[in-house]
């Protein structure tokens, strides 16, 4: 990573810039550890089927089809 430094007068870091594809890779990187977080994070829920799943979705989409037993 080739980060560049913005001081104020006090010489003590400010800001930072960063090539824009170094940027990117570290926000991607971000979004990685936060989708393992709500992975952990929901790791103790109930889990559904996902035969369960589809007909819970199809119900959304339509309302008035019936529910399947």
């Amino acid at each position: 990573m080739n980060a560049q430094f913005v001081v104020d007068v006090e010489g003590r870091k400010t800001a930072v810039v960063l090539p824009i594809d170094d940027f990117r890779a570290l926000v991607e990187r971000l979004e990685e550890l936060e989708d393992l977080r709500l992975i952990e994070e929901r790791r103790s829920e109930p889990r559904i089927a996902i035969s369960s799943l589809e007909e819970l979705l199809a119900a959304v989409e339509d309302p008035h089809q019936p529910e399947r037993p």
